[in-house]
């Protein structure tokens, strides 16, 4: 089971749903008007003619000579030019002859993307009015539109009377319109239903994108963000066929629509090629599906330069492969490490199979009048956006929450590690301390032996001048009580003499610097973080042959005293080669005066605010001394403190 297959259907379904209306067919009767009826639908009262001439007189010939027929159908120039179609009806009044006055209509047009509409109303008399003249090429007139559809200036019918209306329609991307007979009240009803539901569609819409965009930069998820950025250029899409944008943005600049019109189509397949090139790996997939977004600004390129039918089958073509290509790419990547949500893939299946439900009603004309083509677009839309917003949404979080634990078992391992070096160090430290210890024990007691010598000696002496009256015996005991005392004393002073002939102590061994450096890491992340502070160890290919044992206890006690009185910023520790590699610990705390770094290379000495003993410092300086390396310090109040340890026999790493 995968999150993308369904993601893909959704896409799908939605680009279905936008070029739809273009299977939709006409019979035309005889249509008797009502005044009393608020709405009159008119186009299954139409008849069609495909012709390119644009004189209402033969057309209303054509229509009277029974040229016209019941299906729909187009005629154009050539290719570069929309396709036009003529539509006709009879309308008769059906009020009573009673002296009454005229009755007043509005006919109202939905033809989403139009390119031009003209229609006349042409009386028995032989009259012929120009209800409505427009083309997308005029500036914007409000008074032509009623919300999304084109309205006619109100007009009287009087009782009984019969006239013909006719349509000359120049059509857009959809060779289908709706036509109907309004009275004035019931007009301003539906003007204001009809913008109280375009407006709560818009923010519905805005706000899920937005704040699905919002949620995916927050979560760094390529793929939910350039899904957001799709949807948004679907939603532009709606908004230039209901005439929005050409209404709000550039009104009095007609010639923008085709830029406007073709720089949306091609941005929804850009946009789709680089959602499949986010959910695929980076490989040469990922780059071929970018280069069709590329060929998709050249694509727009082209349309600026040969705007017209090729261009909008260009379009379409990419918009195509662009659908096909996550298609693929839905079959091809896998997340199986996560499991989907159940309510999720029901929330995804029902809202597919709700979409394709209403693409399938509207295909087989069996909505009605009240789902037309934008109907359907704005329909899918929702349900696709919902389906996709909920299934990237949960989607990412299960894999955050999957980040999250494999994170934490990390940390855990890792705080283990650090104890087992904290523990192995301070092992280290007492046997150190426990062989120094016995080491001055030893020294005392060859001291106290070598004392002793002397006075051993005189005492023998005057004990051989006294013997002579002494039996045999007790005197041969005596001399064996004095050899013991005087070879056990020789023995103690011999032990601490050093063994000239002994071989010499082989010469330490190199090592890399960033073995030590990496374990301080390790050790004392965990308490950098919960202080808020940021620890940095730049790691070193530089090999050393400091004594390792003695280089962590440096390390440690400068890296502790660092985050233990840093407040805010951090510390950094790594390799300085200005005047000899050294190794440096920096941070951001409150800084040392020249007296108190003078003050603290004291054992014992410590400062007003410390917990400890006043010795850490003041070993670190003298182990850096017995080992013939050097530790300075760099401080000043306010402004933080920098501890520079020069390395001893140090050499360039041979590994890469």
């Amino acid at each position: 089971m995968t999150w993308s297959f369904p993601l893909t259907l959704a896409r799908l379904a939605l680009s279905w749903g936008l070029w739809l209306c273009l299977t939709v067919s006409a019979q035309a009767q005889l249509a008797e008007i009502d005044p009393a009826q608020d709405v009159t639908p008119l186009f299954d009262e139409l008849m069609f003619l495909g012709s390119i001439d644009p004189d209402p007189g033969a057309a209303l010939r054509a229509f009277r000579n029974g040229d016209f027929q019941h299906q729909m159908v187009t005629a154009r120039y050539g290719m570069h030019y929309a396709p036009e179609t003529w539509a006709a009806a009879e309308l008769r009044n059906t009020a009573p002859s009673d002296g009454r006055a005229g009755d007043g209509f509005v006919l109202t047009m939905d033809a989403p993307a139009v390119s031009g509409v003209r229609l006349y109303l042409v009386r028995e008399t032989g009259l012929t009015e120009t209800l409505l003249d427009y083309s997308v090429f005029e500036p914007f007139e409000t008074s032509e539109h009623a919300v999304a559809q084109l309205r006619s200036p109100e007009f009287l019918l009087a009782p009984t009377e019969q006239v013909t209306i006719l349509a000359h329609v120049q059509h857009g991307p959809f060779t289908s319109f709706d036509l109907a007979l309004r009275t004035p009240s019931a007009l301003n009803e539906a003007v204001f239903a009809w913008g109280v539901g375009m407006t709560a569609f818009y923010a519905f819409a805005l706000c899920c994108i937005l704040f699905f965009l919002g949620f995916q930069f927050a979560m760094r998820n390529a793929l939910g963000m350039w899904n957001a950025g799709l949807f948004l250029a679907f939603l532009a899409l709606i908004a230039f066929v209901d005439g929005l944008l050409f209404r709000f943005l550039y009104p009095q600049s007609p010639g923008a629509q085709s830029l406007v019109g073709f720089f949306i189509l091609f941005a929804i397949s850009g946009l789709g090629f680089l959602v499949a090139a986010a959910a695929l790996p980076k490989g040469r997939l990922a780059r071929g599906a970018q280069a069709l977004a590329g060929l998709s600004a050249l694509g727009y390129a082209f349309a600026l330069a040969q705007p017209g039918p090729v261009a909008v089958t260009l379009s379409y073509g990419l918009i195509a492969m662009m659908l096909g290509a996550n298609l693929l790419v839905a079959l091809r990547v896998r997340h199986d490490r996560v499991a989907p949500n159940v309510g999720v893939v029901t929330l995804t299946a029902l809202a597919g199979v709700g979409a394709a439900l209403v693409i399938g009603l509207a295909l087989w004309g069996r909505a009605g009048a009240w789902l037309d083509a934008p109907a359907v677009m704005r329909i899918v839309f929702a349900l696709m956006l919902i389906a996709v917003m909920t299934a990237l949404t949960v989607n990412v979080m299960a894999l955050r929450r999957r980040q999250l634990a494999a994170v934490q078992d990390r940390l855990h391992a890792v705080e283990a590690e650090a104890l087992r070096s904290r523990e192995l160090l301070e092992a280290e430290r007492n046997y150190v301390r426990a062989r120094e210890l016995a080491s001055h024990r030893q020294r005392q007691l060859a001291t106290a032996s070598h004392d002793l010598k002397q006075p051993l000696f005189s005492l023998r002496m005057t004990f051989d001048a006294i013997a002579s009256d002494m039996k045999p015996d007790i005197r041969a005991r005596l001399n064996e009580a004095f050899d013991y005392l005087d070879g056990l004393a020789r023995g103690y002073v011999d032990s601490t003499v050093p063994d000239k002939d002994a071989p010499e102590e082989p010469p330490a061994e190199a090592y890399p610097v960033h073995v030590p450096l990496a374990t301080v890491a390790q050790m004392f992340q965990g308490e950098a973080v919960s202080k808020g502070l940021r620890l940095r160890v730049v790691p070193s290919a530089v090999e050393t042959t400091a004594p390792p044992l003695v280089l962590m206890r440096i390390l440690t006690n400068l890296v502790s005293n660092a985050i233990k009185y840093t407040d805010r910023g951090g510390v950094v520790v790594g390799l300085r080669h200005a005047d000899g590699p050294a190794i440096v610990v920096c941070d951001s705390g409150p800084g040392l005066t020249r007296e108190e770094i003078a003050q603290f290379r004291n054992p014992y000495e410590k400062g007003a605010t410390s917990q400890g003993h006043g010795l850490g410092l003041s070993v670190c300086f003298e182990l850096a001394e017995k080992n013939g390396m050097t530790l300075t310090v760099t401080s000043k109040p306010g402004q933080g403190s920098c501890f520079a340890l020069s390395l001893r026999a140090q050499i360039p790493s041979q590994v890469a």
